[in-house]
């Protein structure tokens, strides 16, 4: 990774009465990064699933051959938010009591916000709490393109792509992935059904983690979810690394719609094991998303959704001010927090709308009042999405070179690993042509509040309540909608 211009940073911990704590494991201070065979180790889950991003081609301590990521010249803010043993676990804070030392999942994610990241990588799992839906929503406000994998398990998920906000990789908005091979088969630890997997990824049949504790080659196998959130994210980098003006929402649209089964319009799978399909990169980088309207589709399939279910239609409406208890049972309650959610997708729909009638009346940069655009409450017509300054002219009508099209003959040769509990994000600059530089976030697994350690995909997922979604309704509630 020695092109990519990584920025390690420690995320933030909290006590039970939301004070910020230091956090430490078996006495020492967690620190945001560590060198190489530091302490035996010499690679982490996180360091694998960043190769896949941002890899150079080289190994971890010899010149033996590695991962070559999508963006290896990037700029990356790495969030540190735990630790990890020679095992598949995290291990958590030192604590006394519960709660004295957790991860703040909702302020590390408004902290990849602030920092102007525009895609959030989470190759991890976890429960969140109802103090941590505002720095997911503000991520949905600006436009952050969520990227997260389901568990590498067969429990079946959701009937249908409804959401969870009680989850990291489930929460209203977020691109939830499942793994596939170079043919589109799944990978049999994750073969069943679930409603609220988006998009297939490439995690079968590619380069496996290296252990931590060992310097050897890696190996050819099954990478699981978290490398196809890995690949995913690398693809959607490129994807606005070729249309710099598209907006997060737009780059989603034109991800589920030009699937390689989707063929323009976004179409589910009925059997909810496959979502929209299996990403195409080369679709994502042929097929101009601007003309998408800037609305999360995900999110929008989802509250439409969510509302045809008796048992999950008040979720997203709710007012903590008339509703301070939350929906449900103590025992499987979804917080009144969660009606932040569904204004968030109100106010996007009331963006567009906006948009739509200044180009009916013949406006022009009709855009500025899209949801993105007016993301801190007011107009933004002199940066493109990625937040930098318009250069003179229009630089749609310039030549965009791009990234190279391929797909599996470099990515899918391989698989790496992050640090554990990390967020990663990352800028990525275009090849050719001097542009603005997309920056990247995403999330390795760590501990989450003072419940039991966050599950990461390449390992059972045990926990997280969910609600009982039914059978599926009728007709497709997200249809016609993505346009």
């Amino acid at each position: 990774m020695k092109h990519a211009s990584i920025t390690y940073k420690l995320g933030r911990f909290h006590n039970v009465d939301d004070k910020t704590v230091e956090c430490k494991v078996d006495g020492k201070p967690l620190t945001a990064t560590i060198k190489s065979g530091e302490g035996g180790y010499y690679s982490s889950h996180g360091t694998d699933m960043l190769a896949w991003i941002v890899g150079d081609g080289s190994n971890y301590t010899s010149k033996r051959p590695g991962i070559m990521g999508a963006a290896p010249k990037a700029d990356v803010l790495h969030i540190t938010d735990g630790a990890v043993n020679a095992g598949p676990a995290v291990t958590p804070c030192d604590q006394k009591l519960a709660g004295d030392a957790t991860s703040d999942s909702g302020a590390d994610v408004k902290t990849a916000v602030d920092w102007d990241a525009r895609i959030l990588n989470r190759s991890q799992g976890g429960d969140l709490v109802s103090a941590d839906y505002a720095g997911y929503v503000d991520a949905l406000r600006h436009g952050v393109v969520m990227v997260g994998g389901r568990a590498n398990d067969m429990n079946p998920g959701l009937d249908d792509l409804t959401g969870d906000p009680r989850s990291m990789e489930t929460f209203p908005g977020v691109v939830m992935v499942n793994s596939v091979d170079e043919s589109g088969n799944l990978a049999s630890t994750s073969d069943v059904m679930d409603g609220n997997v988006a998009v297939l990824s490439y995690g079968m049949n590619v380069l496996g983690p290296v252990n931590p504790l060992s310097n050897v080659y890696n190996i050819a196998g099954n990478g699981g979810t978290s490398t196809a959130a890995a690949v995913l994210s690398s693809y959607l980098a490129l994807a606005m690394q070729k249309w710099p003006d598209a907006t997060g929402n737009q780059i989603i649209q034109s991800l589920i719609r030009n699937t390689k089964s989707g063929k323009g319009k976004p179409v589910i799978d009925p059997e909810r094991k496959r979502g929209f399909g299996e990403v195409d990169l080369n679709a994502l980088l042929t097929v101009d998303p601007t003309q998408y309207k800037d609305v999360n589709p995900i999110l929008e399939y989802q509250m439409k959704a969510a509302a045809q279910y008796p048992d999950l239609k008040d979720w997203y409406t709710q007012d903590c001010k008339t509703n301070p208890d939350g929906v449900g049972t103590a025992a499987d309650n979804v917080p009144c927090e969660a009606g932040l959610i569904g204004r968030e997708y109100e106010r996007q729909q009331a963006a567009w709308k906006k948009v739509e009638q200044c180009r009916s009346d013949g406006g022009s940069d009709c855009m500025q009042y899209s949801a993105t655009n007016t993301a801190d409450g007011s107009t933004n017509n002199t940066t493109t999405p990625n937040g930098q300054a318009k250069p003179e002219g229009d630089p749609s009508q310039s030549a965009s070179s791009g990234m190279p099209v391929w797909l599996w003959g470099v990515i899918g040769a391989g698989v790496a690993a992050i640090a554990a509990g990390v967020i990663i994000a990352l800028v990525v600059s275009r090849r050719r042509r001097t542009r603005a530089r997309i920056p990247v976030s995403g999330v390795a697994y760590g501990s989450v509040r003072s419940y039991p350690n966050g599950p990461v995909p390449s390992r059972p997922y045990s926990g997280g309540s969910q609600g009982s979604g039914g059978q599926a309704p009728p007709a497709e509630p997200g249809a016609g909608t993505a346009t």
